[in-house]
């Protein structure tokens, strides 16, 4: 493969996971079912520390390999931390350092390195004890959620997410859950006002194992550009 096919799936890459999902996130894709809202105590949830998840992550017209490795770390009754890294695996090429640092600007990322022809990017994830982000360091999806975001939260949950650079924007999502299967709508909130320009809705389709912990997730934005979908898969 040539470096300018090679550099045209890098950059398809960034723009596919720059653009998570489709108007239907559940068409043709299927996920393992998890822990159910019957069969676990939520807030009493203590997930292990010192274990290791990996997730294959699959969009639809890019079918280059990315693999998401996260361990967990303790840090209180309430706090945990998710620390690891994304590694894309590119084809062999002689210009790895360009590709890098392409994908890298697209990202704004600085600490990129090679391992053989896996391009690695750090990524962290802060969450409570039921897996909902406190904040984030996954690559395009950087900031903080006040007081949490509404990852399996039933019902109507609203919170507001900060990114690096200030800008808030208030949102509400909407939850239900049918044999271990999560169904998310988030969406800016109508009642906080006007919202920033371009903020379309997320749509989530996901799994949780018995700890809290995600298994498989769809993710979909609707409306406000182009679509594909981003699935993670735990491997």
């Amino acid at each position: 493969m040539g470096f300018h096919k090679i550099r045209a799936g890098a950059a398809l890459l960034v723009s596919s996971l720059l653009l998570a999902a489709c108007a239907d996130p559940t068409a043709g894709i299927e996920i393992r079912p998890g822990s159910t809202t019957s069969a676990t105590n939520l807030d009493a949830l203590r997930p292990p520390s010192g274990v290791t998840y990996r997730y294959a992550l699959e969009t639809k017209d890019v079918p280059i390999p990315v693999t998401l490795t996260l361990r967990s770390q303790r840090r209180s009754a309430k706090v945990y931390d998710y620390i690891g890294t994304m590694a894309i695996a590119l084809p062999p090429s002689d210009n790895n350092e360009e590709i890098g640092n392409l994908v890298a600007e697209s990202f704004g990322v600085k600490e990129v390195k090679f391992r053989g022809n896996n391009l690695v990017f750090p990524v962290s994830l802060r969450t409570d004890n039921r897996f909902r982000s406190l904040s984030s360091k996954l690559l395009l999806n950087k900031g903080k959620y006040v007081p949490h975001d509404c990852l399996a939260v039933l019902g109507t949950c609203k919170y507001t997410s900060l990114n690096e650079q200030g800008k808030s924007i208030k949102l509400v999502s909407e939850t239900t859950e049918s044999g271990g299967i999560w169904r998310s709508d988030t969406r800016p909130d109508p009642a906080a006002g006007p919202q920033p320009d371009g903020e379309g809705r997320l749509r989530a389709v996901y799994s949780l194992d018995r700890n809290g912990v995600l298994i498989d997730m769809i993710l979909a934005r609707i409306g406000g550009g182009p679509q594909d979908t981003v699935v993670f898969r735990r491997k």
